[in-house]
């Protein structure tokens, strides 16, 4: 097919036509039944910096393929898959759309057509530009949701790390259900990339309870726990409000989803409305199962953390009962990845005496060792999750860090403090640069975060160990 063969009467000719799309600024490629290429003009061949050789009239589209998949690396299996993925739409006519990063760092949507008169088509769009402003909206929202899920959770907890831990293994164990396929046409694309978003306000309705029930630091009798259980539904509420105002919303869907049922059991026994297993939605399943076992690893006013294993033991213990089976199973497999060999391995040469800080070393280590999970290193919802944890915790612990020097009148404190305040600002810009760029960065950011934090606990930290001992 050429630019000819599709013209009808009454339309321009097709030396017009070419003319018209030299001068736009819109990339295409035409091709024929054949799969050669009928026509391209020059915005093709700039925005992917193409070979004007490789590009000719009637040059095998297969010859570009190295350059459009790019290639460069993968074995002989994984070249094939590529190779599949970019001709069988073509053969089979169906549309796509593609978004590329270029070596110089634009956005690029592509999108592939079958005209109807044969052949098939791609136009290349710079997007650029909206797919950053659209990313700094999205960086926004994300900011401004995690604001409302913390300052909800700070009065609970004193720390708004719950909501994010939460939403991480709420991502991991919906990660884990979609690979294995046991909830087909629930888990869809849009389910994966707004349940951890949204799991973050499954607490929200605690704003509405009083600091004389929610603080207690004990148990609470019949009519406290009843007033502390309204709050699902004050949340479910609050967030049905914000979704009549924006109803496109498929977070806030979520989110109200899970405030209301997060408390429902799958054998009927929860609140606040006794549904029974599948009758729960999905996303409120994963949730509960997320939060009972962050809740049981953390420390409370009315109770010691349980170790990971206890916590572990308990969710399995609970399938079928408390929680879904499927859910549960999904869950274990998550809490067994995370126990794998780690990047950073803690040991006692890495103590600095101090109870507290040593435990902050271990978690942040945690999350560095999580950062580098071959599963976690592809999922860029995962790693933003674990990036605005461990730049969360980084914070709290420098300050807590630095409160222990002043009361030894650390001799090096403040170039300790200028040292922590540019490691804040370094992880502050990866990540940034994480969630509003396109690029797959996971190997690159879990492999810098490692080099820094053990460098720094391994030989700044230990500068103050020896004075620390003196007092």
């Amino acid at each position: 097919m050429s630019p000819e063969d599709c013209e009808a009467p009454g339309t321009l000719p097709t030396t017009t036509m070419s003319a018209i799309f030299e001068s736009i600024d819109l990339a295409v490629l035409v091709l024929d039944e054949s799969l050669r290429i009928s026509f391209v003009n020059d915005r093709y061949i700039q925005l992917l910096a193409l070979d004007p050789f490789l590009c000719r009239t009637g040059r095998d589209f297969v010859d570009l393929l190295p350059i459009l998949c790019n290639t460069q690396g993968l074995d002989q299996i994984a070249l094939v898959s590529a190779f599949d993925d970019r001709l069988t739409p073509i053969q089979e006519r169906r549309r796509t759309r593609l978004i590329r990063t270029t070596s110089d760092g634009r956005i690029l949507e592509e999108v592939g057509a079958p005209p109807h008169c044969g052949g098939y088509s791609f136009t290349i769009t710079d997007i650029t530009e909206r797919y950053f402003a659209a990313s700094r909206l999205k960086a926004a929202n994300r900011a401004t949701i995690q604001a409302l899920a913390g300052l909800a959770e700070y009065r609970d907890t004193e720390t708004g790390d719950h909501v994010i831990r939460v939403a991480r293994m709420t991502q991991e164990i919906t990660r884990t259900l979609d690979q294995t396929g046991v909830f087909p046409g629930l888990i869809t694309k849009d389910f994966r990339a707004q349940i951890g978003v949204a799991s973050m306000l499954h607490d929200v309705g605690k704003v509405a309870v009083s600091d004389r029930v929610l603080r207690k630091p004990g148990f609470l009798d019949p009519d406290e726990r009843k007033i502390m259980q309204t709050h699902s539904m004050v949340g479910a509420t609050i967030l049905s409000k914000a979704l009549t105002l924006a109803p496109e919303s498929s977070y806030l869907r979520f989110a109200a989803e899970i405030a209301r049922y997060h408390h429902e059991r799958y054998d009927g026994k929860g609140y606040p409305d006794g549904l029974i297993g599948e009758n729960i939605p999905l996303a409120a399943r994963i949730v509960a199962v997320a939060d009972v076992f962050d809740a049981l690893t953390s420390a409370r006013p009315y109770k010691d953390a349980w170790s990971e294993e206890q916590a572990t033991l308990y969710l399995a213990e609970q399938a079928g009962l408390q929680f879904d089976p499927q859910v549960i199973t999904a869950a274990l497999v998550v809490l067994e990845a995370r126990r794998q060999t780690p990047v950073i391995r803690w040991s006692e040469s890495m103590s600095v005496g101090n109870p507290i800080l040593d435990r902050d070393h271990r978690t942040l280590i945690g999350l560095v060792n999580q950062m580098s999970q071959p599963a976690n290193r592809q999922d860029r919802a995962v790693l933003e999750f674990v990036l605005d944890e461990l730049l969360d915790y980084t914070v709290a612990h420098f300050a807590r860090e630095e409160d222990y020097m002043r009361q030894f009148d650390f001799s090096d404190l403040e170039r300790h403090i200028s040292i922590h305040r540019g490691l804040t600002n370094q992880l502050v810009d990866i990540r940034n640069s994480f969630i509003t760029g396109n690029r797959d960065m996971g190997v690159e950011v879990s492999d810098f975060v490692a080099n820094w934090l053990r460098n720094h606990i391994m030989r700044e930290d230990q500068r103050y160990v020896g004075e620390a001992k003196e007092i």
